[in-house]
């Protein structure tokens, strides 16, 4: 093996264990939080992880909204006669949900599907009717390359 392809398989000891975590779990996870990495590390420190993973194409991953907030438009909307927007109920729900401030998809009014608030949620940021304040790491894939890395390794 040559120096430079010694060095592409460096990994740091956080990116081993998600990979390797990924890997005993069948190479899927549902989301960032659910794998069960022991190293100690903050949450960022394995989003950072994630995304250099997903620059060497060793993993692949989808993000959903976290947490987000109305916007000024959004408030004003609330204001209106509602007659005149192209808002669904589930929408106007979701918009009034978030009056008290900074929410998250649980905090929804219970009435909107959970199966449909990251469709709704993304469709009112669209709109620019809510702010996205922070998106969390969902789906992890580990991809053939990621895998022939894992197997490498051990």
């Amino acid at each position: 093996m040559s120096a430079t392809q010694t060095t592409a398989l460096a990994l740091t000891p956080l990116e081993l264990a998600i990979l390797g975590q990924l890997w005993a779990m069948g190479g899927t996870c549902d989301a960032l939080t659910a794998l069960p990495v022991e190293r100690k590390s903050s949450m960022r420190q394995r989003e950072r992880t994630c995304q250099t993973l997903r620059d060497r194409g060793w993993l692949d991953y989808d993000h959903d909204i976290a947490q987000f907030g109305l916007t000024l438009t959004g408030k004003t909307l609330l204001k209106l006669d509602l007659s005149v927007w192209p808002v669904t109920p589930d929408e106007l729900m979701i918009l009034r949900s978030c009056l008290g401030g900074r929410i998250h998809p649980g905090q929804i009014h219970r009435r909107v599907s959970v199966g449909d608030r990251q469709r709704l949620v993304e469709r009112l940021a669209r709109q620019g009717l809510i702010v996205v304040y922070r998106r969390a790491i969902v789906n992890l894939r580990l991809t053939a390359p990621g895998e022939g890395i894992v197997v490498a390794q051990l």
